[in-house]
């Protein structure tokens, strides 16, 4: 939307709730950029959220990163150490505050307002390095900074306050996080769980999300929420995080895959259970010279999405979007489904020249000793 469009809306609800005041009114916002405006909207016409949604106060406290980490750590749930820093960036007095209330590198952290999301800085060299690299895009900024955490699954799950776990989805690898793999440019699986699978897999994780949604949403809450959290085992969960949507389309593909309903709910015998995975290739700088062939494998149905042409610049991706190429898996036998997914990831060469891109910038190497001193230069800074 843009800002016209968006309080052109905006006017065009209040006129709606305006006219419908003898009527039992409801709103129900979908898409996260309105869930604030139409927050706002409900708490100043008096309508009621028993149906659907939030009050200003409560849609703060479930989409702000530290508040919705202090909820839960309230009610015992195991949460990582992380702080706020806010202001013009100040490396020293900053570092001073981590080592206080985070601990030692390495660490993660993000900038609340602009993207990337988030980094994984190893030293103190780095973060300082970090910090000056965002400080250009905003002087004044407000970061988030959490341990990091290894060994274990990062998951997202897909919950209602009535229904509770719907689906999960969860990296299939403990020794490398979903970050790292975006940022190195490493392959990655993410595996789908329903909620039986779940409760096979990952025990532990259905009665987490159910604690997490008691300390976060209220009870006449019917809308959808993704928990994130990072699994080691059952008694080793930790919560990182709430949002309204899906954070990727990786991950909305994914859900869309899951049955809605388990076979309690439906009450009849459970079907065969079917599993389902993406393995992801994210994009590296430089320009794809060729679509690999990826061959079929035994027992998975397979579908391979290829997200970038041949002959395309790419850039190192920064989020889990950032892929040359998708392939999704399905299989009734979990473990032929991990085999043939690590087969993938370790058998599939992406052709990417990496050098075009550092020709392309030679001029700015040139050597100007050689050149007539009167020649003019046409010269520029570039930054990768």
């Amino acid at each position: 939307l843009t800002i016209e469009q968006y309080y052109s809306y905006r006017r065009f609800v209040r006129e709606l709730c305006s006219m419908h005041t003898a009527s039992e009114r409801r709103i129900i916002a979908f898409e996260r950029s309105l869930q604030k405006a139409v927050a706002r909207i409900r708490k100043e016409m008096g309508i009621e959220v028993c149906f659907q949604g939030f009050y200003p106060e409560q849609l703060k406290q479930l989409l702000d990163v530290r508040d919705a980490i202090h909820n839960p750590r309230k009610n015992g749930i195991a949460t990582l150490r992380q702080c706020s820093l806010s202001g013009i960036p100040q490396p020293e007095p900053w570092l001073d505050v981590i080592r206080s209330q985070v601990g030692d590198f390495p660490l993660v952290v993000r900038s609340v307002r602009h993207q990337p999301v988030q980094d994984i800085l190893h030293t103190e060299r780095e973060f300082r390095q970090w910090l000056m690299d965002n400080s250009t895009i905003d002087l004044s900024g407000e970061y988030v900074v959490q341990e990091f955490i290894e060994g274990g699954y990062d998951f997202t799950a897909l919950c209602t306050a009535k229904g509770g776990l719907i689906a999960c989805a969860a990296s299939i690898e403990t020794h490398r996080t979903i970050l790292e793999c975006v940022k190195n440019q490493l392959p990655y699986a993410i595996q789908l769980f329903s909620v039986e699978q779940t409760r096979d897999i990952l025990p532990g994780v259905e009665s987490f999300t159910t604690q997490v949604i008691k300390a976060s949403l209220s009870k006449s809450y019917v809308g959808a929420v993704f928990i994130k959290g990072f699994y080691k085992d059952h008694n080793d969960i930790f919560f990182l995080g709430c949002t309204l949507e899906p954070e990727s389309d990786t991950l909305r593909t994914l859900f869309a895959m899951s049955p809605t309903l388990s076979w309690e709910t439906n009450g009849i015998t459970a079907s065969p259970s079917v599993h389902h995975c993406v393995v992801n290739f994210p994009r590296a700088e430089g320009v794809l010279i060729h679509q690999t062939s990826i061959p079929k494998r035994p027992t998975s149905e397979m579908r391979v999405a290829w997200r970038c042409a041949e002959g395309q610049e790419m850039k190192n991706s920064v989020h889990i979007d950032d892929n040359v190429v998708q392939v999704y898996l399905s299989n009734s036998d979990h473990t032929l489904l991990i085999d043939e997914a690590q087969d993938i990831m370790q058998g599939t060469d992406i052709t990417i020249d990496r050098n075009v891109l550092l020709e392309r910038h030679s001029v700015c190497r040139r050597n100007l000793s050689r050149l007539n001193p009167r020649e003019l230069i046409r010269s520029c800074t570039t930054r990768d």
